[in-house]
């Protein structure tokens, strides 16, 4: 947490970049006019060199651009570490600049929304290999980090199922459709309907047993047979649909995706509350999605958590991971990160980033419009050069921290459950 923080001081925002390549020409015209009103100004007024060397002066010390300089990277740093400090890791000022002009967030379904951590709720085995095809199942999926696999294994075990002395080999894990090996020399294929129906197997009567159940089923086949049905549930997150209603709220559009059944995304989606949801997807189709999105209403975020993510959230605006998940391509592919798994810290980060930009963009203003006026007031002789240092440099750089404090007033408005 501690490097991704550093790094993301690195990663600055446009505005920033502007800032400096203003500073670039700033300061050799202010060096300009202080050289020339010290050589020109005394012959064109008749006053003395003395007096315009200290106008001169004046001006160069109103100009100095320490100030003008801190005016964004002040608010920027703020901003990441007040988010740092609630468990989201902002991964640079460019990726806070994003956020704020988002107007969609696609969220995946499993280990998202939900907790990602399903149970078995039932299985159901066509003839009496029952215990056969449960071993065989849990001996394929104890190799994959899958939260469906994970709970299969940990039934099997609650159960006493005996699988982890069987030998498997040619283990292939299909994305989106689950695993298939050789466990035993039998050809075992554990997954979706789709990877059943890929395989060969006969569906008539395992078709039936969850056709419009509204949970995630698994199959377990050995050979061109399919032996069992198993159910799982996955619980929503607690404050998946309050953070959906305040991005609602704030006229960000919800788009949920998921790899699972049409009629499972459709329950889930339907308590929720989301705007649209696709379902049946593999991790490219989820790209497609995203760039439907994009086209359709502008900047996009993708917020997930595993290795199926990964892709989408390279290819969004924005993408933000669930650091619970552990998941180092989903990390490493995302440029937000939810350290605690907190959903409710996403419309936190959207208030976050669009107060950045406006206290950066009036800080910038405040800049300039102080230090042109004094400007203007020294050269004339109006002002000494003591207010000018002092209002112009450390008065202002006090009113932009200060100005910038009001970043850590930013709270969520939805209190978490």
């Amino acid at each position: 947490i501690g490097r991704l923080v550093e790094e993301s001081r690195r990663r600055k925002a446009r505005i920033e970049g502007m800032v400096e390549r203003f500073s670039r020409f700033y300061v050799p015209i202010v060096l300009f006019l202080a050289l020339a009103s010290v050589t020109a100004m005394p012959k064109l007024t008749g006053e003395t060199t003395s007096t315009w060397l200290y106008r001169a002066l004046t001006l160069l010390v109103v100009s100095c651009p320490s100030a003008f300089l801190i005016s964004v990277p002040a608010s920027i740093f703020t901003a990441i570490t007040m988010a740092a400090r609630r468990g989201v890791i902002i991964k640079g000022g460019i990726h806070l600049e994003r956020m704020a002009k988002v107007k969609s967030v696609l969220f995946d379904k499993t280990g998202t929304l939900t907790l990602g951590r399903p149970s078995v709720h039932e299985a159901r085995c066509l003839g009496a290999q029952e215990e056969r095809a449960l071993a065989y199942a849990a001996a394929l999926e104890q190799y994959s980090n899958h939260p469906a696999a994970q709970a299969i294994v940990r039934w099997a075990s609650e159960k006493g199922v005996d699988y982890a002395g069987l030998k498997v080999r040619d283990l292939e894990e299909i994305p989106g459709r689950g695993v298939i090996g050789h466990v035993e020399d039998s050809f075992v294929a554990v997954g979706n309907i789709e990877l059943m129906k890929e395989y060969g197997c006969s569906l008539e009567a395992i078709g039936e047993i969850h056709h419009n159940d509204r949970h995630m089923t698994i199959c377990v086949s050995i050979g061109d047979e399919a032996l069992a049905s198993i159910c799982l549930i996955d619980e929503i997150r607690m404050d998946a649909k309050r953070t959906l209603e305040e991005l609602r709220r704030m006229g960000i559009k919800t788009v949920m995706i998921s790899g699972d059944r049409y009629e499972i995304a459709m329950d889930t989606a339907e308590r929720l509350g989301m705007d649209e949801f696709y379902a049946e997807l593999l991790p490219e189709d989820k790209i497609g999605i995203l760039e439907r999105m994009r086209k359709k209403h502008g900047m996009v975020a993708m917020v997930g958590d595993g290795i199926n993510d990964a892709p989408a959230l390279a290819a969004s605006d924005i993408g933000i991971a669930m650091g619970g998940s552990r998941v180092d391509m989903a990390l490493e592919s995302a440029d937000i990160i939810l350290v605690k798994d907190e959903l409710i810290q996403i419309p936190y980060v959207f208030r976050l980033s669009k107060k950045t930009l406006e206290i950066a963009r009036q800080n910038t203003l405040i800049s300039i419009a102080t230090k042109i006026t004094l400007g203007i007031l020294g050269m004339l002789g109006l002002i000494p050069l003591w207010i000018t240092a002092a209002a112009g440099d450390d008065g202002l750089t006090l009113t932009l921290i200060l100005n910038t404090m009001r970043l850590t007033r930013v709270k969520p408005s939805v209190e978490k459950p």
